[in-house]
């Protein structure tokens, strides 16, 4: 491929910087960086280009570099005035023509007339045939083909070269942008979903945390009992039903609750612990089982005597409240009446 000027490979450099030239203009384009005199302008045209395209994968909206169009403009003006059309040498060539031989006007004789006569005609005849000649050299028909171009043509020529560079340009920017587009959409569902997920993580750490600080209330309602712990089993009236313990630490006045195998309740309902003391009900603590019919339940308000406490019962009431059991308990559990748990 022929070498191109240095303004014609600056046409080149977007697509050159976005790797969109075909074999042999990319080999035209590195030639042009291996020359001395082009290297240092293609390459500050590549680290332009190189960094528009780079914004424009941010998907931000980018400001043209300052005299940027002055620039442009500068560019399309100097084309204009180097389309300046080359003299063309054009060489002439005239055949020789022969003018008829005039002869003085004195008497001759009838031999002498008929030998003018005959080498008059003979320059007549070979005159054209030389001059034919002259004109079928292969100097003359290369002479004759080379017609110059007008500086019309040129200035057409040069904007069709625009044109397509700056459509090629166009495009590759639209691409550019449509991909930026996409990969920013994709970070942003990335980002969501990270975000979705640090939320759950965070729910977990949290019922993780409160599960814990429930656990550290029992040991320390257990471990400040100082054996003054007493253990009631509440049972239910069928032996394969749920069951409770409720390890109550009457020198604290606080108890801790295990139950196991609870049914589950509706959203308006859960389960009531009762006290039966001097032989009426009285209510200690509202809870509701977990998803596997378990509830441990700490910091239990209990008296810090069993004086006149009989028993510990369990019934589903309303999630308000209830001042009285509306159905008969199903798990009681006597009260010890003296000795603790160790």
């Amino acid at each position: 491929m022929t070498p191109l000027t240095l303004e014609q490979l600056r046409d080149l450099a977007p697509l050159y910087a976005l790797g969109m030239l075909d074999a042999d203009e990319r080999a035209v384009f590195d030639r042009g960086l291996q020359t001395p005199e082009f290297r240092d302008a293609l390459e500050r045209e590549l680290v332009t280009h190189r960094a528009a395209a780079e914004l424009m994968a941010t998907a931000q909206p980018v400001a043209p570099p300052p005299g940027l169009k002055g620039r442009l403009m500068e560019r399309i003006a100097a084309e204009k005035r180097a389309t300046v059309v080359a003299p063309v040498e054009v060489e002439l060539v005239i055949a020789p023509v022969v003018a008829p031989i005039e002869t003085p006007r004195e008497p001759v004789t009838d031999n002498v007339r008929e030998l003018a006569m005959a080498r008059r005609a003979e320059a007549a005849d070979v005159a054209p045939k030389r001059a034919d000649a002259v004109r079928q050299t292969p100097e003359s028909r290369a002479t004759r083909a080379v017609t110059p171009p007008t500086p019309t043509a040129i200035i057409e020529l040069s904007a069709r070269r625009t044109a397509r560079t700056a459509w090629w340009t166009a495009g590759a920017l639209g691409t550019a942008l449509a991909a930026s587009i996409v990969i920013a959409v994709d970070f942003r569902n990335q980002a969501a979903a990270l975000e979705d997920r640090a939320t759950q993580d965070d729910a977990r750490i949290a019922r993780t945390e409160a599960k814990l600080a429930e656990r550290e209330k029992t040991l320390q309602t257990l471990l400040e009992g100082r054996g003054n712990v007493v253990l009631v089993n509440l049972n239910p009236a069928q032996p394969a039903g749920p069951g409770m313990q409720v390890f109550w630490n009457v020198r604290e006045g606080k108890a801790v609750v295990n139950a196991y195998g609870l049914a589950p309740v509706a959203s308006n309902r859960a389960y009531m612990l009762w006290m039966i003391r001097d032989g009426k009900p009285v209510p200690l603590k509202l809870f509701t089982p977990g998803d596997d019919g378990r509830a441990i339940v700490a910091s239990v308000e209990l008296p810090t005597t069993t004086s006149g406490i009989t028993l510990l019962a369990v019934t589903e009431e309303s999630s308000a409240g209830a001042e009285a059991p509306t159905m008969t308990p199903f798990l009681v559990g006597s009260v010890p009446t003296k000795g603790a748990t160790q």
